[in-house]
């Protein structure tokens, strides 16, 4: 191993470990309370070098929500593999992020405040840039399913995938979390299931 190579390592490393103190100190006291000195403490690190690698708490936060991303693309990759009608994958997406919702709370927290965290970081933040890389990822795995449903005409023809991918990915990812923070007495889940239904409902090719 080059020593070029060495330092990328240890790079990445250290970045990992400051996201994971970020995580842990953002769910023990709340991304307002926290601060960047809880996080260097956390992490075992001075203050000076999260900075070498974190902009503020905002990129910090929105590293989180990069991390969730990538796992949610390798995810919904399985699902365009899934040996069902295309039609039927549309709630296999919804179930993948229902199930992701779930298992990583860190994450949905860091979702529900993506466009807070997104105003607060400057415009040429690479953290930016990987993320809507991510999403775009994740919108082209959506076009796959509505084009290939339209093949096996599960899904009806006029569908436009590329707005389609838009607004799938918008109520999946974003339905949860905002219901998440209202203060009525909503069954969060039962509607989310309720919307992709719709959602699928609308798509149905009733041609055939």
């Amino acid at each position: 191993m080059s020593i070029a190579d060495r330092k990328e390592r240890e790079r990445v490393q250290r970045q990992n470990l400051i996201i994971d103190a970020a995580e842990k100190v953002f769910m023990t006291k709340g991304f307002e309370n926290a601060t960047m000195e809880d996080i260097a403490e956390e992490a075992e690190f001075s203050k000076g070098t999260l900075y070498t690698y974190f902009q503020s708490k905002n990129e910090l936060c929105l590293s989180i929500v990069l991390r969730g991303l990538k796992v949610l693309v390798c995810e919904f990759e399985k699902v365009v593999k899934e040996s069902t009608s295309n039609i039927n994958k549309i709630e296999s997406l919804a179930t993948k992020f229902l199930k992701f919702y779930k298992k990583y709370p860190n994450f949905i927290f860091a979702f529900s405040n993506y466009k807070q965290h997104r105003a607060g970081c400057k415009f040429e933040s690479t953290i930016l840039q990987d993320i809507e890389a991510e999403n775009h990822k994740i919108r082209d795995i959506i076009s796959q399913i509505i084009m290939n449903g339209k093949q096996d005409n599960s899904i009806r023809y006029d569908a436009d995938s590329g707005k389609i991918s838009y607004i799938l990915w918008g109520e999946i990812s974003g339905l949860i979390p905002t219901l998440l923070q209202e203060i009525d007495d909503i069954d969060t889940v039962e509607l989310y299931k309720y919307t992709i239904q719709m959602i699928r409902y609308a798509l149905i090719n009733r041609t055939k």
